[in-house]
């Protein structure tokens, strides 16, 4: 496994996994429509956008495996000055879930922001109806917050709820497997 910055050149390949995420996850939150027609074009919109305006802006890590993409993070430093730093995303290939590596790319994108930003806070918005990753994330000591409804693409909205960790906590963590990401 090979942990990196993410470059626009990762753009396509990331945004791949985040519609495949998304279908697996996400059914019957977002219109099937959705997530099969709309979702591939629009999330290579979005992360070619990111890459291209916002990339000063934003903290992207990837995992390889023999050069090939199977897991993601963007951290948004400093995104709410009341929340912190803001995980806006964390996506492993659904073949790699349980080894461990959704608790090594938070580490890892929670050390690439302390290199630069050694304080605060990193949260992240988890809809409610992923218990999973709620489980996951409170594995991992994450701390659920307020709830508020988010509003997606396409007309989708659904209630998400809000889980945090003091980044130090996040660059400490014990790297071993874990179950779920």
């Amino acid at each position: 496994m090979h942990f990196r910055p993410a470059t626009l050149l990762d753009a396509p390949a990331i945004a791949a996994l985040h519609t495949l995420s998304w279908q697996q996850t996400y059914r019957g939150d977002f219109s099937d429509h959705y997530l099969d027609v709309e979702a591939p074009a629009e999330r290579l919109q979005v992360w070619t956008e990111r890459f291209t305006a916002s990339a000063a802006a934003m903290q992207v890590s990837v995992v390889e495996e023999e050069g090939v993409l199977i897991g993601f993070s963007c951290v948004f430093p400093w995104h709410a000055a009341e929340d912190g730093h803001l995980l806006d995303n964390l996506h492993v290939h659904p073949a790699y879930h349980g080894r461990g590596l959704g608790k090594k790319l938070m580490q890892y994108a929670a050390s690439r922001l302390a290199a630069t930003v050694p304080t605060g806070e990193m949260y992240l918005w988890v809809l409610t109806s992923n218990e999973a990753a709620i489980g996951f994330y409170e594995r991992l000591g994450g701390r659920p917050g307020r709830k508020e409804f988010h509003h997606f693409a396409a007309g989708n909205t659904t209630e998400a709820i809000m889980m945090s960790w003091p980044l130090a906590a996040l660059v400490g963590l014990s790297t071993g497997p874990e179950p779920g990401l």
